[in-house]
């Protein structure tokens, strides 16, 4: 025989049952609340781990083809030298200028854009350029002492260009594209007779768009983006104003012909501007939008965002001896 207890549950057992079913509860709760605060911050950790990583991506392929940005385009670094200054044939102890460069794009080190010369893959390997397919050979003169004319042929250029049977390249000329004309000597000017062996070495270059409508002329570049290249001769300082001018004054090779080279190149710019949707005061730091964008037909086109919410973009060379440029795309952090 079973006997049962009849007295039924105390008020004493009651509340410690409901203190226990409480604190219970409290403890469910917050380790709830702890585990989606948890999954909202690795949420948007991989977020902003998805959109850096692609806008590094991006920007890596970008620099796949900077060559041709060398010692030919100023852009002023931290310490106003410019980034793209490039010694191929000096060694550590030769250079008495600073050897690194250090570029920080962002609002705080007022360095709000940064230009890049790459070449455009896409479009078409580099091509070796003939002069002779730029002109027009005047009738023979009768005297062999004089030469016969040269007159540029604009017509003629492109026709050669574009002709792939004769080694041209068909994708190079199509509207909007940027032909980028240099050559493989690199000089330096001389004063008194004496190579000045500090100023980075460098080529002549012509670099022109081209505009279908405006007709076969390379079109110089405008608003501004003109200002970034060094369109100048090496040796004597004189302007190169035209495809023409450029290859009038190939500088020597020892009485061999120059070589000449031209290809396509994007003139890429990256500009950061305050994070409008973002709230400052919940920041470490002022959140920007890093952008990009492209010069094309005289003016930069439409920019489209690469990241959001970034502290900073920063790009570093170890060396002016060297072409390697590393990057890192910072985030803003939370506070």
């Amino acid at each position: 025989m079973t006997i049962r207890n009849q007295k039924g549950v105390t008020l004493l057992e009651m509340m410690v049952g409901l203190g226990l079913s409480a604190f219970v509860i409290m403890v469910v709760v917050a380790v709830q609340v702890h585990m989606t605060k948890e999954q909202a911050l690795l949420t948007r950790q991989l977020g902003d781990s998805i959109d850096q990583n692609l806008a590094e991506r991006i920007i890596f392929k970008n620099l796949n083809g900077i060559e041709a940005s060398y010692n030919n385009i100023v852009v002023k670094d931290d310490h106003g030298n410019n980034f793209y200054d490039f010694y191929p044939d000096l060694t550590d102890n030769m250079l008495k200028v600073r050897a690194d460069r250090d570029f920080n794009l962002s609002l705080s080190a007022g360095n709000q854009e940064f230009f890049v010369l790459t070449q455009d893959f896409a479009s078409g390997a580099m091509l070796n350029y003939d002069p002779v397919w730029a002109y027009t050979v005047g009738p023979e003169p009768a005297d062999p002492n004089v030469p016969a004319t040269l007159t540029f042929n604009a017509s003629k250029n492109r026709g050669w260009i574009s002709n792939e049977k004769s080694g041209g390249r068909p994708g190079f000329w199509r509207d909007g594209n940027i032909l980028f004309f240099d050559t493989p000597n690199r000089i330096r000017p001389v004063t008194n007779g004496v190579v000045d062996r500090l100023i980075p070495p460098r080529s002549p270059f012509f670099i022109g768009s081209i505009n279908v409508q405006a007709g076969d002329n390379l079109q110089v570049m405008t608003g501004g983006a003109e200002n970034l290249f060094k369109l100048t001769q090496p040796a004597n300082g004189n302007p190169i104003t035209s495809l023409d001018v450029f290859l009038r004054a190939l500088p020597s090779v020892g009485g061999g012909q120059t070589i000449v080279r031209a290809r396509v190149v994007k003139l890429i710019r990256y500009s950061v501007e305050p994070d409008t949707k973002k709230k400052p005061e919940d920041y470490e730091t002022q959140p920007l939008n890093l952008y990009y964008s492209e010069y094309r037909n005289g003016k930069w086109e439409g920019k489209f965002m690469l990241a959001d919410g970034v502290e900073k973009m920063i790009l570093r060379r170890d060396s002016v001896m060297k072409r390697m440029i590393y990057f890192k795309i910072f985030k803003s952090k939370k506070k």
